[in-house]
C-alpha cells in the first residue's frame, strides 16, 4: 500500500493566447510532499507529464509554471493596488453586465475623495488580465486537514499577487508584482502554513 502524501499542492495556470490563436492555454499540476521528495502529475490540453524529484528542487520546478509567455495586453493597472473586496468583487460583476452606474457608486462610496483612480484601476484589473495563477496546498495530520492558497492575475507587465488583509476591519486586497521564482518561497510559506508547527 503506498503511504498518503504529507503536503499536497495543486497549481492551475491559465494564460490567455496570442491574438493568432485566441482561446486559452490550461495547465494543471498536482504535486505530493512525501519525506525528501515530491511527485508530479502535469497537464497542458492533452498532454500529461510524470515526474518525480527532490524537495530541494521544488521552487525552481514551482517557478516553471509561472514562467509563461505574455500575450498583447490592455493597459494593466497599478503596479501595486489595494482595493476593498466588496468593490473589487462588486466592480467585476458591474463591469461583466455593463452595469456603469453600479461601478459608479461602489467607487463613490469606497473612495468619495479620490473615485477617479479607483474606478479607473478597477476597469484595468477586470480588463487587462491575460492570465490567472491559483495554487491549493493542503495537509492532513492526525484527521484534521488544512489548506492555503495563493492566486496571482498575469497582465501584459507580468505577475501579480492577490493577498487578502484586513484594513480598519475590511476586508481588502492588495495586488504586488511577482516573478515566477517567486512562486516557489509562497508556496514553501503555504506548505509550513498547513503543516504546523514540528
Amino acid at each position: 500500500m503506498v503511504s498518503p502524501p504529507e503536503v499536497t499542492c495543486v497549481v492551475d495556470v491559465t494564460v490567455r493566447r496570442g491574438e493568432r490563436h485566441p482561446g486559452w492555454v490550461q495547465v494543471h499540476s498536482s504535486q505530493a510532499l512525501r519525506g525528501d521528495l515530491v511527485a508530479a502529475v502535469t497537464t497542458a490540453g492533452a498532454r500529461a507529464e510524470a515526474a518525480l524529484w527532490p524537495v530541494d528542487e521544488w521552487a525552481s520546478r514551482l517557478s516553471r509554471i509561472a514562467d509563461v509567455p505574455v500575450p498583447v495586453a490592455l493597459p494593466p493597472p497599478d503596479r501595486e493596488v489595494e482595493v476593498p473586496l466588496d468593490v473589487l468583487l462588486g466592480g467585476g460583476e458591474a463591469l461583466r453586465t455593463h452595469r456603469p452606474d453600479v461601478l459608479d457608486e461602489l467607487v463613490r462610496r469606497a473612495t468619495p475623495n479620490d473615485p477617479a483612480r479607483l474606478h479607473e484601476q478597477l476597469v484595468r484589473l477586470h480588463t487587462a488580465m491575460v492570465g490567472r495563477l491559483l495554487s491549493v496546498v493542503a495537509a492532513a495530520d492526525t484527521g484534521a486537514a488544512r489548506a492555503g492558497w495563493l492566486s496571482w492575475l498575469l497582465f501584459g507587465d507580468g505577475w501579480r499577487s492577490l493577498t487578502p488583509v484586513r484594513r480598519d476591519g475590511r476586508p481588502v486586497v492588495v495586488l504586488t508584482p511577482v516573478r515566477p521564482f517567486d512562486l516557489g518561497a509562497q508556496v514553501a510559506a503555504q506548505v509550513a502554513l498547513v503543516r504546523g508547527a514540528r
